[in-house]
């Protein structure tokens, strides 16, 4: 006979409102700013924070760079055709002190898509105060706010058509979409498995690196990437595809628009040279796919919890570096110092995640999502993408995402729902 146990709830009872009020008291501590000029009393502060976190590994561009782009006028296009908004963010305690910052471009290009907006979220920093607060959710979505007002302010100034121009509910008929960067997982950086549930569980996916071998550029001064040679780093890219999230592919066509916007954007500080290699080869490697007769590329589901790190397997550094980044400057040091970790034990790499997931399963949840899913504790878990080479990366007994069936029976692929 039990005296007592502790209650769970579901998120589905609460009402609309009782959301709105408890996002509300939870953010009363903090006000977030956005940062329009760099004669803001923040700017120093603000760059100074990203600079000690991102500068010294070159993901981070110069001071003069960041002013430049807070004086640029967002209204005036690349010769591309392309309209950046850069935005810089603060979030402020009572006391005026700063405790997160992020910064991002809001990227849209109506000749490339006009139906597609891309909002890259380049860098975020949580001070140790404000970490593990609700405040980290709400510098990843502010930036929403910021491209649905954007793209309203170009098309009052009548530079864009945007299909439907008075339903700002629906993103103006405008697909958006959040991009970020990550380093792929390694069992021995435990940093990078935290980052990555914190994504997977605001409902990002990985662009398939097997098609999209992606790389962040070389932030460096040019003159220094002159002297000492042009090192873009490996990154897996993270989208989420706002009212799409539930989709298991990316149209190529929507791949191929992503990447050249962000390029775009990348090339407002970055040397054009050192960005079209990079560049090319993704360009490449989704119109190889086009000639084959594939219409688009899969999404690998991050994983949220200890129930499905299995997930974590395609993403495995190791394993990415030597297939789909052979070669690549800067990763032989990571390759030579895992190499004899799987020589002496084939299983390091299942071991160690095994051993993840049962921290992970220590912490007990006690809110869950829907009674329909018999008490998961995951609102919605993602299955694994069915990429063209399933079998060999989901583990035995783990299920994959299910393809939406049409009439006739043929699998809508863009269509593919997560159970």
């Amino acid at each position: 006979m039990s005296l007592g146990t502790r209650v769970r709830l579901c998120l589905k009872d609460l009402y609309q409102q009782d959301i709105v009020e408890m996002i509300e008291r939870e953010t009363r501590r903090y006000e977030l700013h956005s940062i329009e000029h760099p004669d803001h009393p923040d700017f120093a502060r603000a760059y100074e924070i990203l600079w000690g976190a991102f500068g010294p590994q070159g993901e981070m561009e110069p001071e003069h760079a960041i002013r430049r782009f807070l004086l640029e006028d967002a209204f005036d296009p690349l010769p591309s055709g392309t309209f950046i908004r850069y935005f810089l963010l603060v979030a402020r305690d009572r006391d005026g002190v700063l405790r997160g910052v992020r910064d991002g471009s809001v990227i849209y290009n109506p000749q490339w898509a006009p139906d597609l907006c891309t909002v890259y979220l380049s860098h975020i920093y949580m001070l140790p105060e404000a970490r593990g607060t609700v405040l980290t959710y709400w510098l990843r979505i502010a930036p929403v706010e910021l491209a649905v007002e954007y793209l309203l302010q170009l098309q009052q100034r009548g530079l864009v058509n945007l299909p439907l121009p008075d339903q700002p509910g629906r993103y103006f008929g405008v697909r958006l979409t959040l991009a970020a960067e990550m380093e792929y997982f390694s069992p021995d950086d435990r940093l990078s498995l935290q980052r990555i549930l914190f994504y997977g569980r605001g409902g990002f996916d990985v662009i398939d690196p097997r098609h999209f071998p992606y790389r962040q550029p070389d932030f460096r001064d040019p003159a220094v990437i002159q002297a000492t040679g042009n090192t873009p780093v490996p990154f897996m890219l993270l989208v989420r595809r706002l009212g799409r999230e539930r989709q298991a592919r990316l149209p190529l066509d929507e791949a191929s628009a992503t990447m050249r916007m962000l390029y775009d954007e990348f090339a407002c500080f970055c040397t054009p040279e050192f960005l079209q290699n990079s560049l090319d080869v993704v360009q490449t490697r989704l119109a190889e796919r086009r000639a084959k007769g594939r219409t688009d590329v899969a999404l690998l589901p991050l994983p949220t919890g200890a129930t499905n790190l299995h997930r974590l397997k395609p993403l495995f550094r190791y394993d990415t570096y030597r297939r789909y980044y052979p070669d690549a400057p800067g990763t032989q040091a990571y390759l030579e110092r895992i190499r004899p970790l799987l020589a002496d034990n084939p299983r390091w790499f299942d071991e160690q995640v095994s051993s993840l997931a049962a921290e992970l399963a220590k912490m007990p949840h006690y809110v869950y999502g829907s009674r329909d899913k018999r008490y998961e504790v995951d609102a919605i878990p993602a299955l694994a993408a069915e990429t063209d080479d399933a079998a060999t990366l989901r583990p035995a007994g783990a299920s994959g995402r299910h393809a939406a069936r049409s009439p006739g029976g043929a699998p809508a692929a863009s269509e593919e729902k997560r159970r």
